[in-house]
């Protein structure tokens, strides 16, 4: 054995000895920074129910917008709306399992109070969306302004009578401040239009055989209305089914709130005349930016109103660009 190759295997063993140290560094580097890694958030969603295509395209919007910042995402709902008191034990699971934020949908604005002041008590912050609660103890309530929306909907379907006849609403309930604040933003609209009297209102509890057995029922009274409307989807869907098959698309004209693919098709036949649509995807997203913000400052202090957009598609404009943008919040991947 020569000096050279002495000095070969030697420089060999050098570089082997050197590249593990190298790696065994890298290694404990990695694992410290493991080791001192902030723990995934979570961020639990609770609608008033599981059954509504509306809740499920808001938690599309939780679910895109955590994934930017890392955090894990929970979907908690009964089955029914009506079951407020399944949703209260919700959020108390949440507590308990010590989510880091929450998006909640009220069924009740007071029912609610108790374990949403419990949460925030608990340093878990609470958004509220679509509906809000009295008083507002969340940290920040995201919606469109129910009201104005739905005034301008009723004022489209009374131009469209020439403000003279008779409306009715099929309501979804009157437990959520949104399903009240469409009811009475409605009704306000109307009120600017004297020739149109009120005729009636009945809760379907968004299952449209119910507001369809309703519609049929206030027409065979009132051969008189000639207006009505469905102020969630679900309602809307069993007015319109109920007027198509009395056959009386050209006399009563009926308007909605939000939108699936069965009401897009009904906008598109003309027997829906129009429908408000909301933002669910951005409404999803933008309790989730605001939970990021606190979580990054604590102290942050977020408006105690967020007011979204919303758009009217209508028999007429529901091709348009900004119509077609507005459905695909609803159904993804709409053409048109």
């Amino acid at each position: 054995m020569n000096v050279k190759t002495l000095t070969r295997r030697s420089a060999i063993c050098v570089t082997r000895s050197t590249g593990l140290a190298i790696v065994g560094l890298m290694g404990a580097v990695l694992v410290s920074g493991t080791a001192n890694a902030a723990p995934q958030k979570t961020i639990e969603f609770i609608p008033s129910s599981n059954a509504t295509p509306y809740f499920l395209r808001e938690y599309a919007g939780v679910k895109r917008e955590a994934k930017k910042y890392g955090y894990k995402t929970l979907f908690q709902a009964p089955s029914v709306s009506t079951h407020v008191g399944k949703q209260i034990g919700m959020v108390y699971t949440a507590i308990t399992r010590k989510v880091d934020g929450i998006v909640l949908v009220p069924y009740s604005p007071t029912a609610l109070l108790p374990p949403v002041e419990k949460a925030m008590a608990a340093h878990i912050p609470v958004i509220a969306t679509d509906s809000t609660l009295t008083p507002m103890k969340a940290v920040t309530f995201t919606a469109v302004p129910n009201k104005k929306a739905a005034g301008a909907v009723a004022t489209y379907a009374a131009n469209m009578v020439h403000g003279k006849g008779e409306y009715a609403i099929i309501d979804y309930n009157l437990s959520t401040t949104s399903g009240r604040d469409r009811r009475d933003g409605f009704k306000a609209a109307m009120a600017k239009f004297p020739g149109m009297k009120f005729a009636g209102l009945q809760i379907s509890h968004s299952i449209p055989q119910t507001a369809l057995t309703e519609t049929q029922a206030l027409l065979e009274r009132d051969p008189k209305i000639n207006v009505i409307f469905g102020a969630n989807d679900r309602s809307a869907l069993g007015v319109a089914e109920a007027v198509q098959r009395m056959h009386l698309q050209n006399k009563v004209v009926v308007v909605g709130f939000d939108a699936d693919l069965g009401e897009i098709n009904y906008i598109k036949s003309g027997v829906i005349k129009a429908s408000v649509l909301q933002s669910p995807v951005l409404m999803g997203e933008t309790a989730v930016k605001v939970l990021h913000d606190m979580f990054k400052d604590p102290t942050k202090t977020p408006p105690k109103f967020i007011p979204l957009p919303y758009h009217m598609v209508t028999y007429k404009n529901f091709q348009d660009p900004t119509s077609i943008a507005a459905i695909r919040q609803y159904i993804a991947g709409y053409k048109g």
